[in-house]
């Protein structure tokens, strides 16, 4: 009896399949880089030789003041304070605000999960300009938003009169990045100013504002609905530690550190982050350097015919490839070692974005890419 009454209890249950959400079910996944000993294994390489120049990281890696302030570190069996206060602290020291001002995440990625968490109803929109950052529009249909998708022009800029007459009456949020990825150029203050003064939340991807030098966050004083969003990923090389901050109203903060998980900052990266602070002028030097080297690849760039290359005011270059595929150049650069990513949709037809690294890893690049193009 007992066995009979399992398997109809049995029967009944569902496959695990139609349980599944069936919004989930259907999304695309978001496509991430892979990593260098996986690529390093997969082409039989050492991992030493790979040159990884895909995803806009610190060439130089993470500094031995910040590895040494890890392997100080005390307290790993203590769970990290959810307030953040001495994290808030140091940060808003660096950007010249209030700790009030801001919220850490588990990057910037987290944060955006949780603003669109914060004002984003089923079916509400949020306006965007592309191309630019992929998992924007991965997040927004991930919290049952609709992403409102309106090119840019051809040099990557946003058309302000296309822009100013947009329709805003379902629009909840609108997302704007400067440096832009993966093109490189900046926002347009203007465009900038003229959402702030609509009904919707505007926010402001900063990742790379220590290479642009550029920053909104004076706009703040004015502006309850201005959200300005950076990383510790890209200059402070911390990108597999993950954490970010938001910039922000009060108000915002307030509803933001209401909503956040417990203890998403983790100390090894509270460590890091305060370390990287205190130590500003030595990521200085760096960025210095990434950005002369930056402007010294796109002039060896520009020599190559096939290739069109785009003023950047970031951490990386993008190209417009003609008379050859782009994933050509993307994989026989990979079976040197060399990874950069390449772009085949719509708006970005035939296009390599290329992270800078140092000085040596973009003479290989250069020195292969003369070869493949010749």
């Amino acid at each position: 009896m007992i066995d009979d009454a399992f398997q109809y209890q049995k029967e009944k249950m569902k496959k695990i399949e139609e349980l599944f959400c069936s919004f989930a079910e259907k999304m695309k996944p978001y496509s991430p880089i892979e990593p260098p000993d996986q690529v390093a294994k997969r082409l039989n390489l050492n991992e030493v030789d790979i040159i990884k120049l895909d995803a806009n990281e610190n060439p130089y890696g993470t500094p031995q003041i910040v590895l040494d302030a890890l392997a100080k570190g005390k307290y790993y069996h203590i769970y990290p304070d959810p307030a953040q206060i001495q994290l808030r602290e140091s940060i808003a020291k660096y950007v010249g605000l209030e700790s009030e001002n801001i919220v850490l995440g588990t990057g910037a990625d987290e944060l955006i999960d949780l603003l669109c968490r914060l004002f984003i109803n089923p079916d509400d929109c949020v306006l965007g300009f592309v191309p630019t950052f992929t998992y924007y529009e991965h997040v927004i249909t991930l919290n049952r938003g609709r992403y409102i998708k309106l090119n840019r022009n051809e040099d990557f800029s946003i058309d302000s009169d296309q822009a100013q007459k947009q329709n805003l009456d379902q629009v909840k949020m609108v997302m704007l990045c400067s440096p832009n990825n993966p093109s490189g150029n900046m926002l347009d203050e203007s465009i900038l100013d003229h959402f702030l003064k609509q009904n919707v939340v505007v926010i402001v991807d900063e990742a790379y504002f220590e290479f642009s030098g550029v920053s909104y966050v004076n706009q703040l004083k004015q502006n309850d609905n201005l959200v300005v969003l950076r990383t510790f990923s890209k200059c402070f090389a911390l990108a597999g530690l993950r954490v970010g901050y938001a910039v922000t109203s009060s108000k915002i903060s307030k509803m933001l550190l209401k909503i956040k998980p417990p203890f998403s900052v983790n100390v090894a990266a509270e460590i890091a982050l305060k370390t990287c602070i205190k130590h500003f002028s030595y990521f200085e030097k760096q960025v210095n350097q990434i950005i002369e080297t930056r402007d010294q690849t796109i002039a060896s760039l520009q020599k190559f015919k096939e290739l069109t290359v785009y003023p950047s005011k970031s951490n990386f270059i993008l190209c417009k490839v003609d008379g050859i595929p782009a994933q050509k150049i993307k994989l026989d650069l990979e079976l040197k070692g060399i990874l950069i990513r390449y772009f085949d949709v719509d708006l970005l037809r035939n296009y390599i974005r290329i992270s800078v690294g140092t000085p040596d890893q973009m003479e290989s690049l250069i020195q292969e890419l003369s070869g493949i193009l010749s």
